[in-house]
């Protein structure tokens, strides 16, 4: 069986990953270990999202976005989350500090692990 990912088209974001004898239809091989959900497929691997910081600070809704300010206001580490994704020239997905900060959100109630996924693409 090999790997597939299923791309959305016109994006190349991958919609799903499936295992197949026969290619499906939107289909690359997925054998490289970046395939993920979210991904995009540049041609030759796959690259995590990115965004702006405005961008990725719109994703949050408006609820989400006000309750981390609250929180920043107490918690050092929501506090620098939030300073370092306002003064980014790009937020990518799979970044160290991204993943942790948005870990940290999660731990600290701020959204769901389920959000967290949305967010970050996966």
């Amino acid at each position: 069986m090999t790997k597939w990912a299923i791309l959305e088209q016109g994006t190349n974001k991958v919609l799903s990953i499936v295992s197949s004898d026969t290619r499906p239809a939107n289909g690359v091989q997925g054998q490289d270990p970046s395939c993920r959900v979210g991904y995009i497929w540049n041609g030759w691997t796959f690259d995590a999202p990115k965004w702006t910081s405005l961008e990725f600070l719109m994703k949050f809704t408006k609820q989400e976005r006000a309750l981390i300010r609250a929180k920043a206001k107490q918690d050092d580490d929501i506090a620098d989350l939030e300073m370092l994704l306002t003064a980014a020239q790009e937020v990518v997905a799979d970044h160290p500090i991204v993943v942790e900060g948005m870990d940290a959100l999660v731990t600290k109630g701020v959204i769901t692990l389920a959000r967290r996924n949305e967010l970050l693409g996966a």
